[in-house]
């Protein structure tokens, strides 16, 4: 029985052949992952980020794109670790678009 994540071979039509730019936000997404799971951190393996997509559900991974899913993915095994909670990410993110000046 396949997962809903495992779409080969599945009659899905023509693949683009388009090639998208990179948005900035999914650069960085990628930046971050290869930091986590680079030789010297090996924060988040690739088998975890994985593991992370397959257990989202369908319809979350329906919903998302590539790069959020891996956002996702990142975000959910770096609580899983104890490394920060979403609350901690939310308000860092909420902190660094605060305009220069502001505390």
């Amino acid at each position: 029985m396949r997962g809903y994540h495992d779409i080969g071979g599945s009659l899905s039509g023509p693949i683009p052949r388009t090639e998208l730019p990179w948005l900035d936000w999914e650069k960085r997404v990628e930046a971050i992952r290869n930091l986590l799971g680079d030789s010297t951190r090996r924060v988040i393996s690739l088998d975890e980020m994985r593991r992370g997509f397959e257990s989202f559900g369908p319809e979350k991974y329906r919903t998302l794109s590539f790069y959020r899913r891996r956002l996702e993915a990142m975000i959910d095994i770096l609580e899983e670790k104890g490394v920060l909670t979403r609350a901690e990410l939310a308000a860092a993110v909420e902190n660094s678009v605060q305009e220069p000046g502001e505390t």
